[in-house]
């Protein structure tokens, strides 16, 4: 298993440098020609203005990955000259940003009509363009910032290399030299970009699963702001861009775990509501996935795992540490377990001592919607209840039914 790991980071990181085909002996050079050519930064600037510009641009594209890409394929096709665009790479084709530009209209459409709608009308949509957002972040992280990390890279050390010619320390060529190395920058530039897109996508899955409308358009506006900061400063200057961009990557590292549990709560819960997942009673018994609703116990809140029941038939949540590592679990006290039913998915919650209201435990995948009663009876729950927000809408819907058939009673007995 390591080595088809190791196999996959060579591949990953190797394939960028020989992804450009030039009449060259060496690929690396080859690429970093091709590179440095279609990102535009052949002119002279002062030493690392090209590493401030790609922290920059890597960080933009973190926030919206299909909107800057396609924003610079664009830009960048555009100010090329028209003999040389021909030589652009593929995310500066017409073809790319094109239909890169046309989803985002799609996605605009959808947010300003939406509007007009309740919701969760709308929802589906917000649900589709999650799986949309990490499609383009697979795509920008393997086609096009191993490629800006490698012009950011070779074109600054060239730079270095024709300037005033000042001697280095051994020890500072040597760590220079690092730095401007692509097997060292595309890494670095690729695990930069994966942090700050997943607290980004974490403010998608947040407007995918939020029923409030006034609540998601906050969150879209604060994406926005984040990203309008990011061009904002680099439009000033390339060193203020890339201070504000090393700050999001900070925050971004520091919010990584958070984030990537959140990432799997909400393509796996998409991906239950777009296909109409079902299971079925025997589904469930064998082993319930569901994740942690709150922190317990020292376990972050969004584990994931799946209810069991241990030798003695107790409850329990069991999950692995990291992933990967040994398994651990959970008891549950069945003697509290109440079964919640809800509109997108059922959870389970603890009724403690003195409190009117369950609190809730565990959040069930939205595939086990209509298995509630045998799941419950399974695990010895005490009750099967339905959550407030169902019952908000059944006593709206008791409410129209009882205001419509008592005026149509009145008119009824008028006639007589």
């Amino acid at each position: 298993m390591n080595s088809r790991f190791i196999l996959c980071l060579v591949l990953l990181f190797g394939s960028p440098l020989v992804a450009q085909e030039l009449p060259s002996a060496d690929p690396l050079n080859a690429a970093t020609s091709a590179a440095a050519s279609a990102l535009g930064v052949n002119d002279a600037r002062l030493p690392g203005v090209g590493i401030a510009e790609g922290i920059s641009e890597i960080t933009g594209v973190a926030v919206s990955p299909l909107l800057g890409v396609s924003v610079i394929g664009a830009w960048t096709w555009w100010k090329t000259e028209a003999d040389m665009r021909d030589k652009l790479p593929w995310y500066c084709q017409p073809v790319a940003w094109g239909i890169g530009l046309g989803l985002i209209a799609l996605c605009l459409m959808k947010d300003i009509l939406g509007a007009m709608v309740p919701a969760i009308a709308k929802k589906p949509l917000d649900w589709l363009e999650l799986f949309e957002n990490k499609a383009s972040a697979l795509m920008a992280s393997t086609a096009f910032v191993p490629l800006v990390a490698i012009a950011m890279s070779q074109v600054d050390r060239i730079q270095r290399e024709t300037a005033s010619g000042v001697a280095m320390l051994p020890v500072a060529s040597i760590a220079d030299s690092a730095m401007h190395t692509p097997w060292f920058t595309v890494p670095v530039a690729v695990a930069a970009f994966l942090v700050v897109w997943l607290s980004s996508h974490a403010i998608n899955v947040l407007i995918a699963f939020s029923p409030f409308g006034l609540v998601d358009t906050g969150l879209k506006l604060t994406k926005l702001g984040i990203l309008a900061v990011v061009v904002g400063s680099a439009t000033i200057h390339p060193w203020l861009g890339a201070a504000v961009a090393l700050v999001l990557i900070a925050i971004g590292a520091m919010l990584a775990g958070w984030s990537l549990r959140l990432m799997i709560f909400g393509m796996l819960m998409g991906r239950d509501l777009i296909l109409d997942r079902r299971a079925d009673a025997s589904e469930a018994k064998e082993g319930a996935k569901a994740f942690l609703a709150r922190r317990t116990n020292g376990v972050p809140v969004r584990t994931r795992g799946v209810v069991v029941l241990d030798e003695l038939g107790r409850p329990r949540f069991e999950w692995r540490s990291g992933f990967l590592g040994p398994k651990r679990s959970l008891p549950l006290e069945e003697s509290r377990l109440v079964m919640c039913k809800g509109l997108v998915n059922p959870c389970l919650a603890q009724r403690l001592e003195g409190n009117t209201r369950p609190r809730s435990l565990l959040v069930l995948l939205p595939r086990y919607r209509g298995v509630e009663e045998a799941l419950a009876a399974h695990l010895g729950c005490r009750e099967v209840i339905d959550n407030a927000l169902v019952r908000g809408f059944r006593a709206a819907k008791q409410w129209f039914a009882d205001v419509f058939n008592s005026e149509r009673l009145v008119v009824v007995n008028g006639r007589q």
